[in-house]
């Protein structure tokens, strides 16, 4: 059985993928051999902490936007393997992709630095996990 993780801006799956891996406000499980769905609510969106929810799942892969590098690292010391994808695209849309193949994998190259660092115009909150 394989699971795929996707991080999701809602629980729907036509919805459009969240732009940041840490930040998903849900994450679809999708069982790729039996089609079904399932959502779960990203309570403390974070980085760390999502990679611990689909660890918890059982997933061997997750599709997201974008991911900072901590992230990263984290599904990869789960052995999770990691996939990018474009942005506003839905969650069925990614599952598709990744179904045939056209999803880039993604490595330390394609991460991006640490969003826990302010922004000039706003107070960001920790999202790394760390």
């Amino acid at each position: 059985m394989s699971k795929v993780a996707v991080m999701m801006s809602e629980n729907q799956v036509n919805a459009q993928m969240s732009s940041h891996f840490g930040k998903a406000e849900w994450v679809m499980v999708a069982d790729t051999e039996c089609h079904s769905f399932e959502f779960l609510k990203n309570e403390a969106a974070g980085g760390k902490s999502v990679v611990g929810l689909v660890a918890s799942q059982k997933c061997t892969d997750t599709i997201f936007c974008e991911i900072g590098n901590g992230a990263l690292g984290h599904l990869k010391a789960e052995n999770i393997r990691g996939w990018s994808a474009p942005a506003n695209i839905s969650g069925q849309q990614a599952l598709e992709m990744f179904e045939h193949l056209r999803l880039q994998a993604a490595d330390s190259s394609s991460a991006h630095a640490c969003c826990c660092s302010k922004h000039a115009d706003s107070k960001a909150t920790p999202c790394c996990g760390r």
